[in-house]
């Protein structure tokens, strides 16, 4: 039974950075936002040769096909060219890559909502209907859930600063099993859409957002516990003076120090 409820507990402790984590991720995967912040800061317009309102519907739909339910299907975009041409976005290599993207990203969402499912079942169930814990141990372990996030994700991101171009590629290399996402930025209008620095600047995002989350859980743990403390000591100090009182003891209130 021991053994059970300490795995429960490091599968809570293990939930919170990972939910936390892939929270983020799936903001910057899905929100339109992230992908105009890229067109605008790398002069998108300028190197796919496209409109920005060309570009934009891209992005929309380039959501849509992330956040639709068939993990095999196609991304067709087609765009108007400034001489008036429709034409494929993207060609048969980057397509297949979109459907690996997709393909991950899903499997991304579900860990998510597993995670946030397990979080809330752990704290209803053991915290709210059983009863078998304090809160001040949930508060404790929010406190340890969060600086390890804030650790894990700093260190994360002292790696990227050194070389996130080394990590970019292993990823891929470990995410994909081809090599359809090694295209050609002077052809390839998916890495002209997306460009490495762009990659970059949304893998810091994600990971300084994920320590800010981790630091406010903490935080939040912290400042339970130390009022839960205080009324703790609020209590005591209350039942002692009933004692007193009931055993016809006076008790002179302390006299505030002076420095």
């Amino acid at each position: 039974m021991y053994a059970a409820r300490w795995l429960a507990s490091a599968a809570f402790l293990v939930c919170i950075p990972v939910f936390l984590l892939l929270s983020n991720v799936r903001i910057a995967a899905t929100e339109e936002a992230v992908f105009h912040y890229g067109f605008s800061a790398y002069n998108v317009p300028a190197v796919t040769g496209l409109e920005r309102s060309q570009l934009d519907r891209a992005a929309h739909e380039i959501v849509l096909y992330f956040t639709s339910g068939d993990p095999t299907s196609l991304l067709d975009i087609r765009v108007t060219t400034p001489g008036g041409d429709s034409q494929p976005l993207y060609n048969e290599r980057e397509i297949i890559h979109m459907r690996d993207v997709k393909q991950m990203f899903q499997f991304f969402f579900r860990m998510h909502e597993v995670a946030f499912a397990y979080i809330v079942v752990y704290v209803a169930g053991v915290y709210l209907w059983s009863r078998e814990q304090s809160l001040r141990r949930l508060a404790r372990q929010g406190v340890t859930a969060g600086i390890v996030t804030a650790v894990a994700l700093g260190l994360g991101a002292v790696a990227m600063l050194i070389g996130f171009d080394q990590l970019f590629v292993a990823f891929h290399v470990l995410s994909f099993s081809n090599d359809f996402w090694q295209l050609d930025p002077a052809t390839d209008r998916l890495v002209q859409m997306f460009p490495l620095n762009f990659w970059f600047d949304v893998s810091i995002g994600v990971g300084v957002l994920t320590i800010v989350e981790g630091g406010l859980i903490a935080l939040a743990g912290y400042a339970y516990l130390e009022w839960s403390e205080r009324r703790a000591e609020r209590r005591r100090r209350a039942r002692q003076r009933a004692r007193a009182e009931a055993e016809g003891i006076i008790v002179t209130p302390e006299a505030p120090s002076t420095p």
